[in-house]
């Protein structure tokens, strides 16, 4: 188990092919969302996945955590990670994480093959949710 945990904190592992949200994928949320919550990253089962973070998406009134996982890559897709920012009048704006085509629509989530799970010193729901 300690060398699992440990080799999760390998910058090695295969990530999907970066991209940048478009401006309109950003909403304007109330409140940035919390830190990260802790996964341990399973074993991958096949060198054909790369490993996508768990991260926050908002849910109109709060965020929720979706776990992190292996998946496949979508042919030609890119997948940008979760981001917010400030706008000049002070508004803040949020994006989920989310898959993009090569024509920048956004694509559907894959199906994470093998899923991140809960560190045993941490107590963390499924879905948890901050408000």
């Amino acid at each position: 188990m300690t060398s699992l945990l440990l080799g999760s904190c390998a910058a090695s592992l295969p990530r999907p092919p970066p991209v940048t949200h478009p401006e309109s994928a950003y909403a304007e949320v109330p409140y940035p969302p919390p830190a990260a919550l802790v996964e341990a990253i399973p074993p991958s089962p096949s060198s054909a996945l790369v490993w996508v973070d768990g991260n926050w998406t908002w849910q109109g009134q709060f965020y929720i955590w979706m776990r992190g996982g292996w998946v496949f890559v979508p042919t030609g897709a890119s997948f940008a990670q979760c981001q917010w920012h400030y706008t000049r009048d002070a508004r803040l704006m949020f994006a989920p994480g989310v898959w993009y085509a090569s024509n920048g629509s956004r694509l559907r989530s894959p199906l994470i093959q093998v899923s991140a799970y809960t560190p045993p010193n941490e107590s963390t729901a499924e879905f948890q949710t901050a408000r």
